[in-house]
């Protein structure tokens, strides 16, 4: 599995976890419903800023994605 297809997973079992929709999500990530979907299924390689608005909307830690995001490390420093 490529850390892409990773991330996806990721995200939607925890979206999934949490009872939200897509829809929900995307609206409140400010992304449309198919760039969510596509993040999901691992189609899209996401930007790092749009993982952690997901991240935030989904109550997630960068770490609860276990791949190196260099560019999130330096964020946060």
């Amino acid at each position: 599995m490529s850390e892409t297809q990773h991330i996806g997973r990721v995200i939607r079992e925890r979206r999934l976890d949490l009872g939200m929709t897509q829809r929900k999500v995307a609206h409140e990530c400010n992304i449309s419903i198919r760039g969510l979907e596509e993040i999901e299924l691992g189609d899209v390689d996401p930007k790092c800023s749009t993982v952690f608005r997901i991240a935030v909307v989904l109550q997630m830690d960068m770490g609860d994605f276990n791949v190196c995001l260099p560019a999130v490390a330096l964020m946060l420093q």
